[in-house]
């Protein structure tokens, strides 16, 4: 099949997964065509010579997520995609595409919609559409992002939905999943080092004035900071980052859904530290508290890591009773590939065509 797999640049989360499902997708003979856009992902996506678009990327002040500074950073998109969008579409439609897949890109899904082509969304975000608001929650981060994960994920044909846990009652449609798991992580013999792994998308310096009163040795990811700084080591992301997940004794980070499934995955203890204001965040790190796989603060405190750092054998018992299938997720790709290939060769059977343009 020929697929067109939108990638939301923003973050590394869904680049690093779409990495992992391209290769899948090429080593069982799909054709693949990746859209996203940003430096980071375009770079770390150069392999497959994905096309560049326009997206959202977040913004943050001190009071966590800026709606208003969102907004006023991507000005440029609207004029990108009326200038540029009727070429993109007619690439599309010269590509020849069965099927679309976004991972919480928006272009993918007006473009599938446009061509009238099956869309397949995947990413854990699908799971807000099956949420009540937990009490103590922001509740305006939570119905912004319910109302973006319905825009970006409007009518696909089927959704993918990433999650740590298991809801009873879904629709027909709706596929739950534990999430995927690169083969670089996979690969990994984990053990258990003096040090703790902590990795930052933001500054927080009142962390970091918390982590430098412990006796605990920390190796800090922060926006390839590099540097060392009483028992805080500060490293840049490349090489070194992987050996020091396999040997952390436990991780300290932000709230993203791809460490923590990582994380879980080589059964380290996790302290997530959600950016306040954004509800996927929130909604991991309520997660990691309720499992008993780790625990959170959104402002961290000295007492609050002793007290996690004392009880990291139970943390680990808890671990060791948690199963994720890291497989899960392409083997439920494949099916349902498979099951809009088997419908589409029904239709052309039947001699019906469906124009695209």
């Amino acid at each position: 099949m020929k697929i067109v797999y939108g990638v939301s640049g923003d973050g590394l989360g869904h680049v690093f997964e779409a990495l992992e499902i391209a290769r899948i997708l090429q080593a069982d003979g799909h054709v693949v065509k990746i859209l996203t856009y940003g430096d980071r992902a375009l770079n770390n996506l150069a392999r497959f010579q994905p096309t560049r678009i326009e997206g959202v990327q977040l913004c943050f002040g001190p009071r966590g997520l800026s709606l208003w500074k969102t907004l006023r950073a991507h000005y440029r998109i609207f004029p990108f995609f009326f200038k540029n969008g009727p070429r993109l579409l007619q690439e599309l439609n010269d590509f020849q595409p069965d099927v679309f897949i976004t991972a919480y890109e928006p272009f993918t899904t007006f473009a599938a919609h446009r061509l009238r082509k099956p869309l397949i969304s995947m990413d854990n975000q699908n799971e807000l559409r099956h949420l009540t608001r937990p009490p103590g929650t922001n509740a305006f981060a939570f119905h912004l992002s319910l109302l973006a994960t319905r825009v970006v994920t409007y009518a696909a044909a089927e959704y993918i939905v990433k999650s740590f846990t298991r809801r009873t009652q879904l629709p027909d449609r709706m596929h739950q999943v534990a999430p995927i798991i690169q083969q670089e992580i996979r690969r990994l013999t984990p053990t258990c080092g003096p040090h703790v792994l902590v990795y930052l998308t933001k500054e927080n310096p009142e962390l970091i004035a918390v982590l430098k009163s412990i006796d605990e040795s920390f190796i800090v990811y922060c926006l390839n900071r590099v540097g060392e700084e009483q028992n805080l080591i500060f490293r840049r992301q490349g090489p070194t980052f992987l050996p020091d997940l396999r040997d952390c004794k436990a991780i300290i980070g932000t709230t993203g859904f791809s460490l923590i499934a990582d994380s879980i995955y080589l059964k380290k203890p996790y302290f997530g530290v959600p950016l306040k204001k954004q509800f996927e965040q929130t909604h991991n790190a309520h997660f990691l508290a309720d499992s008993g796989l780790g625990d959170y603060s959104e402002t961290v405190t000295r007492e609050q890591l002793v007290r996690f750092l004392a009880k990291l054998p139970d943390y680990r018992r808890m671990l060791a009773e948690y199963d994720l299938d890291p497989a899960e997720q392409e083997q439920t790709l494949r099916r349902l590939l498979a099951k809009l290939e088997r419908q589409q060769a029904a239709v052309a059977a039947a001699g019906l065509t469906v124009p695209c343009l």
